[in-house]
């Protein structure tokens, strides 16, 4: 990690992509409440973050096209600069306008764009990587990536909290322009070798020829795989379970619902508990020496299971006053904790061992397929949480949010398919071990 940091270009791209992390987690905890506080409608912020993630997934194929074509440190500075300007316009125009709905659909516009941005951003800095650290610090390079996103996950939610409750939105998108640009201009100075090997329309041609038989490829890898193509609808689920919950209901509850005076102090606390348990339980996990993932999983998933429906009944219990706040806050912040913690026993030793399993020919397109299909579930997660709170009541959006977890917790533990996926990972490890005590 030492000699990375002896690599100028990766200092420049490291600084300015901490920077402008840091500030768009300000902007994305701030927007949610900004958002119910101007049309008090949970159908409304699940129909923005639909529209602004659902843009983002469908522009990414084309970004990775164009990515490929363009020189990739220019396409990030770029990118920051263009919502860098999209920022300071839109604070510009909120400012200036007396009227929510105008702003409301300023907010849409920027949103889309700034999603467009990121999708052409994304794909450039993974391209970009290895151009500028060599592939024998690409390892290290991603690993220091990680302290990025665990560092904005923690300041940002914080002091996005904090700005926004004391000093208004107009602040929030400010700083957020402000980290735009300090970053884009941190990356113009960085300096690496680009080819250029083939013409725009030879490459385009080609990557949809290759993307199209790729995710083919990778469907029918995935349908031939005893217990993958199960593994990965009980994956989706989850991440349908998790998503309104968190993003729709808990904002809610907070602002609307308990209409509380200090909601996004106490609802940042709450994130950053959760993001330090991540952090903790990641190395702690990381470190341990697992014999069977066949029983860590099941067990993980179950405790998983168990402290996502705590969490669902603490909301119902504070929404319905049946406990005073002081008391929901503890249990609700002791259930965020749990989440967080037993999310990183279940997902680490899964996907350490799901890499192990997969043929290396067919990895790299599994994982992209299996990331694509569950990332394409998240937006309409959004429009359903939207419309229950709105329609009916966070309560009914936490019983909704639990009924759909045990789906994939009972198929995790009963599936057969799925447990011979298991057992074969179990197997593959125990191989590995006899290896080495027999070197």
């Amino acid at each position: 990690m030492k000699e990375l940091f002896k690599n100028n270009n990766f200092n420049l791209l490291f600084a300015g992509n901490l920077v402008s992390e840091i500030g768009n987690s300000l902007f994305n905890v701030a927007m949610s409440f900004y958002i119910l506080e101007l049309t008090e409608s949970t159908v409304s912020m699940g129909l923005f973050l639909f529209v602004v993630t659902f843009a983002r997934i469908v522009a990414s194929p084309l970004a990775g096209v164009l990515v490929d074509r363009w020189n990739r440190v220019r396409v990030i500075y770029m990118t920051d600069y263009v919502r860098a300007i999209l920022f300071v316009l839109l604070g510009l125009y909120i400012i200036g306008s007396p009227s929510d709905n105008n702003i409301i659909l300023a907010l849409y516009i920027s949103g889309i764009l700034s999603s467009l941005s990121a999708a052409l951003f994304g794909p450039a800095m993974s391209r970009a990587l290895p151009e500028i650290v060599g592939e024998d610090m690409l390892q290290a390079a991603n690993g220091a990536q990680s302290i990025v996103a665990s560092i904005q996950s923690i300041i940002g939610v914080l002091a996005g909290a904090a700005i926004y409750y004391f000093v208004g939105i107009e602040w929030i998108i400010a700083l957020n322009a402000i980290s735009f640009g300090v970053s884009g201009f941190s990356e113009m100075f960085i300096k690496a070798k680009f080819v250029k090997e083939m013409t725009f329309e030879e490459l385009e041609e080609q990557k949809l020829k290759t993307h199209l038989e790729d995710f083919v490829d990778s469907i029918g890898y995935i349908k031939r795989k005893t217990g993958l193509f199960n593994l990965v609808g009980f994956s989706l689920l989850l991440n349908f379970a998790f998503t309104p919950l968190f993003a729709i209901g808990i904002p809610y509850l907070f602002r609307i619902d308990l209409a509380r005076v200090n909601y996004a102090m106490e609802y940042a606390y709450t994130n950053v508990a959760f993001s330090i348990a991540m952090l903790v339980a990641g190395i702690s996990v990381g470190s341990m020496v697992i014999k069977s993932i066949n029983k860590i999983i099941k067990i993980g998933l179950i405790l998983l299971s168990s402290s996502f429906a705590f969490l669902a009944f603490t909301m119902f219990l504070a929404s319905n006053r049946y406990i005073e706040f002081t008391s929901f806050y503890i249990m609700f912040t002791f259930g965020m904790v749990m989440i967080a913690t037993f999310m990183m026993l279940t997902n680490i030793p899964l996907n350490t061992g799901m890499v192990k399993i997969v043929d290396p020919a067919y990895r790299g397109r599994v994982f992209s397929t299996i990331g694509a299909i569950s990332a394409g579930a998240i937006p309409f997660s959004f429009l359903v949480g939207g419309f229950i709170v709105e329609y009916y009541s966070i309560s009914a959006l936490g019983l909704f949010c639990v009924l759909v977890m045990m789906v994939p917790t009972f198929g995790f533990l009963t599936d057969k398919k799925v447990k011979v996926l298991i057992d074969t990972i179990d197997k593959h490890n125990e191989e590995n071990a006899r290896l080495q005590e027999a070197v």
